[in-house]
């Protein structure tokens, strides 16, 4: 199960970069989830395919850099981080993916400012 749930997540992953809303779409489950971090403006759950990928059609362009894709069951864990601001700060964080049925059900992201590596 672990590879499975790690490939839809590296196929959102890449069709994201793609900037590709259909492939993005594709790999979420009809009544997903998606918590962003509150730095992308009050805290809310958006809930289904259309609301989520109506907000993601407004994040695509240049992203973070990312790390490691890791899975314990169901859960897939991505890290990423942008590049050091002019003050030195940098943006770094987690999305926490639930895989249910080959589709991605929720994502939430995690994120913190740190005064460099």
């Amino acid at each position: 199960m672990s590879d499975a749930v790690v490939l839809v997540v590296e196929r959102f992953n890449a069709a994201w970069h793609r900037g590709d809303l259909a492939a993005v779409s594709a790999c979420l489950a009809e009544d997903v989830t998606y918590s962003p971090s509150a730095w992308d403006g009050a805290a809310v759950t958006l809930r289904g395919r259309d609301a989520v990928c109506r907000a993601f059609a407004d994040q695509f362009g240049p992203g973070p850099t990312l790390g490691a894709v890791r899975s314990a069951g169901d859960r897939v864990l991505c890290e990423w981080g942008w590049p050091p601001a002019e003050d030195g700060t940098v943006l770094r964080g987690v999305d926490l993916y639930l895989v249910e049925g080959g589709l991605i059900a929720a994502k939430d992201v995690f994120s913190k400012i740190t005064a460099g590596d």
